[in-house]
């Protein structure tokens, strides 16, 4: 397994993992990460959902803060800080939101 760091938690899954994504949630996503982030045309030519947005595209935390906002009034839920430290990637993201989705 690809990982990481051992979180102290007993669940070691990440939210929505294992979750059906449907092509409208990840389009709304793309959609989210390209408008909040000002991608340029490069940029766009680049994501995909393994894309880490942190570390392919320097977000910081405030363009981060921003992505979360966003994505929460798109999709009306509410993302936890702990959660959303978890969403790394654009299926991340969609993964998650797919999770909540079938929740409600």
């Amino acid at each position: 397994m690809e990982g990481g760091e051992a979180h102290g938690s007993s669940n070691s899954l990440n939210p929505g993992e294992g979750v059906a994504v449907s092509e409208e949630i990840k389009a709304q996503v793309m959609e989210s990460v390209i408008g909040c982030l000002k991608l340029n045309d490069e940029q766009k030519q680049i994501l995909s959902g393994t894309t880490n947005l942190a570390k392919d595209f320097n977000l910081d935390s405030l363009d981060f803060v921003d992505l979360i906002m966003s994505l929460e009034e798109r999709f009306s839920l509410e993302i936890s800080d702990e959660d959303a430290q978890k969403l790394e990637t654009v299926d991340d993201i969609c993964r998650y939101i797919a999770s909540k989705s079938s929740d409600a």
